[in-house]
């Protein structure tokens, strides 16, 4: 009785572990995968258990087939998403916002920046900002878009020198609600995201709310409508 019993605990502990190892491959079909491994899926931090929101939308609608056998197709519908809702997309949190990055090629991005798309609690601590073109011939702050938006917009402006720039968010009564970019740059045209939260990461309320740009003697105000 107790050798069938040994022999059981074996078998369990057995099948378990190959659960595991048959998943683990799936670390490596999405970028950056390696950096949070199985947890970019999982609610455990270590990896396993209940998915998280990532991982719930990975196993339903990205996999090559059903169960533990599917391997994940990673593309531009599932880099769109924001899995999580923390107003940054999939493809921006595991640095590859296009979605174009394939299995075998070099990690996209920069692994560093990495956040789990399946953890709201786990977003880029500050909003990145793109360089779209390295050369500009004057200032501009454009309207963002969408607008209205929910959760998240992206500022595009240029600057004709380099210098100190800051591109900040405030809200109906003239207080700082996120600071999206405070520093020297480059002239340039960029792009930044804002994911509707303050500098805490608190998501803000409903309402208008307001960017400036302010660069040198330039300065330039834009109104923004987020709706929930």
């Amino acid at each position: 009785m107790k050798t069938r019993f040994l022999m059981l605990v074996l078998f369990l502990l057995a099948g378990s572990t190959a659960l595991i190892v048959a998943r683990s491959f799936r670390v490596g079909q999405i970028p950056n995968g390696n950096k949070n491994a199985c947890a970019n899926c999982h609610v455990n931090p270590a990896g396993g258990g209940p998915r998280n929101s990532f991982g719930a939308e990975v196993g339903q609608n990205h996999l090559t087939e059903p169960g533990g056998a599917g391997q994940v197709k990673w593309s531009p519908a599932l880099a769109s998403l924001d899995s999580d809702g923390d107003g940054f997309t999939n493809g921006q949190e595991l640095q590859d916002p296009e979605g174009l990055w394939t299995p075998g090629q070099p990690a996209p991005g920069n692994p560093a920046l990495v956040t789990r798309p399946g953890d709201a609690t786990d977003f880029p601590s500050t909003t990145a900002v793109e360089l779209l073109v390295a050369a500009s011939n004057d200032d501009a702050l454009e309207s963002n878009y969408p607008n209205p938006f929910n959760p998240s917009t992206t500022v595009r402006f240029r600057i004709a020198d380099a210098g100190t720039v800051r591109l900040e968010v405030f809200n109906s009564i003239g207080a700082v609600v996120r600071v999206l970019a405070d520093g020297p740059m480059e002239a340039g045209s960029y792009a930044a995201t804002w994911n509707g939260r303050d500098n805490a990461g608190t998501p803000v309320e409903s309402g208008p709310y307001f960017v400036r740009l302010s660069a040198g003697d330039f300065v330039a105000v834009r109104r923004m409508l987020l709706v929930k």
